[in-house]
């Protein structure tokens, strides 16, 4: 297929042209598909959220006010994206980024939840005593982060984030040996 500009393309998805969306999904799929599969999402998944930013794609380009300031593939990625990120959220498989190790739990009483408290538990029991009362006020009493913050004598929120980082790190390395 020969090469289109960014341009046409828009044009030829808002008269909604058969080949417009072809190319679409011939340009920009592959790699919605590769970030979804490497972050805990299947190929279903990825055809599934690869829809729904063509949607939100529409929606956007059919506003008079649009205007696309990055290649029409990087809008769409970014797109998807942000969709994937919502629905993990949304299905608490992560909450962000750094706390992934501890929201993935399950919460059912099957083995799976076991083996996996069991694994946490002796994570836990690798890092520094400090680390985990940090981490047990944080993600099982759900202690703000500025009471933590006055109760372990922390100057600023910066100093707060950084101890929080560094504990969720203690983790993350226990998880990989």
């Amino acid at each position: 297929m020969p090469e289109i500009s960014d341009d046409s393309l828009l044009s030829q998805l808002r008269k909604e042209e058969n080949a417009a969306f072809d190319c679409l999904y011939e340009e920009c799929f592959p790699l919605v598909a590769k970030y979804i599969k490497q972050n805990t999402g299947s190929e279903q998944d990825a055809e599934d959220l690869f829809q729904e930013a063509v949607i939100v794609l529409l929606t956007k380009i059919r506003q008079p006010e649009f205007l696309l300031t990055a290649s029409l593939k990087t809008y769409v990625f970014s797109i998807s994206k942000n969709l994937w990120l919502k629905k993990l959220r949304d299905s608490q498989r992560i909450m962000v980024a750094d706390e992934y190790y501890l929201a993935d739990l399950p919460t059912d009483d099957n083995e799976k939840s076991n083996q996996d408290e069991n694994k946490l538990s002796g994570w836990l029991q690798k890092i520094t005593a400090n680390c985990r009362r940090i981490l047990k006020a944080i993600f099982y009493l759900n202690e703000p982060m500025h009471s933590l913050m006055t109760k372990m004598g922390w100057k600023n929120n910066h100093t707060a984030s950084n101890q929080k980082y560094k504990c969720i790190e203690q983790i993350r390395r226990e998880s990989k040996k």
